[in-house]
């Protein structure tokens, strides 16, 4: 009887041992959301109460929210204040700011820098694109087992629920034209602002992105492309949202000097 009772420690914690191995197994994988931010006080509690709402529904999935990182590019407004007094409602949301504005780009770059989760989600402060389709493109990621999945208003199943001004539309489709021609990539959509990413190849890349303003997309997407990271565009609903940080022209015209410089500096190997 004495010899059972000094056994039984010993058998409980091999069994321990196996629950813990096939617990594990079992553990979903985690995702970070980055919102990178600039003068976004008057947009964000809208969209961090939609957030709310979706981590209330499950609407991520098959993954599971750790952490979310608004990461406030320079703001002149409230956008810390906003965002430290929503913790209260939302304990997963941290503060990274970034002093002075540096461009969303580098608020990227930051919030890839920061994150802990195995994926990582980047998406617009102003909810254009409802956080329900985050499930969409986790169910894709965990099924293709492919790094990157990138949402896309330029497929023919995309639904654009509130469109941009024909002015602003016709300028978006003549630069993504300038994207394909420049730098070859094939993307119907290079720049909407929901884009899920597997962690261990991001960061891989990270060393290698130097691109701080709107152009950023297009330069990860062309290292991926080098390094063989495959990405897939997913089509999505949009909605477009009013007060873009997007100006028309300037912006138009210095992504279109950063896609000339992409192309000569990746193909210079630099």
């Amino acid at each position: 009887m004495v010899k059972n009772k000094i056994k039984r420690p010993k058998q409980f914690k091999k069994l321990l041992k196996l629950l813990k191995i096939w617990d594990n197994d079992q553990v979903s994988p985690t995702l970070t959301l980055v919102l990178p931010a600039y003068n976004e006080a008057s947009r964000l509690p809208r969209t961090i109460k939609l957030l709310g709402e979706a981590l209330a529904q499950g609407a991520f999935g098959p993954l599971t929210v750790t952490e979310i990182l608004v990461v406030n590019d320079g703001s002149t407004d409230n956008t810390s204040a906003v965002v430290e007094l929503s913790r209260k409602e939302l304990p997963l949301l941290r503060l990274v700011n970034v002093t002075p504005n540096r461009g969303k780009g580098f608020a990227v770059r930051r919030g890839l820098q920061e994150a802990s989760a195995d994926y990582i989600l980047i998406a617009d402060a102003d909810s254009a694109t409802p956080w329900v389709m985050a499930k969409v493109l986790a169910d894709a990621a965990l099924q293709a087992n492919l790094p990157f999945f990138i949402g896309s208003r330029g497929l023919k199943t995309s639904d654009i629920v509130v469109r941009q001004s024909f002015a602003r539309e016709y300028m978006g489709r003549t630069f993504n034209l300038l994207v394909r021609l420049i730098t070859g990539l094939s993307f119907k959509d290079t720049q909407c602002g929901f884009k899920l990413l597997k962690s261990t190849e991001a960061k891989t890349l990270l060393p290698l992105l130097q691109v701080d303003r709107f152009a950023w997309d297009v330069e990860f997407l062309m290292r991926a492309e080098r390094a063989n990271f495959k990405a897939v565009e997913i089509p999505i609903t949009w909605e477009h949202q009013d007060a873009s940080r997007v100006h028309p022209i300037r912006d138009s015209l210095e992504m279109l000097w950063r896609l000339i410089q992409l192309r000569l500096r990746i193909s210079l190997g630099g």
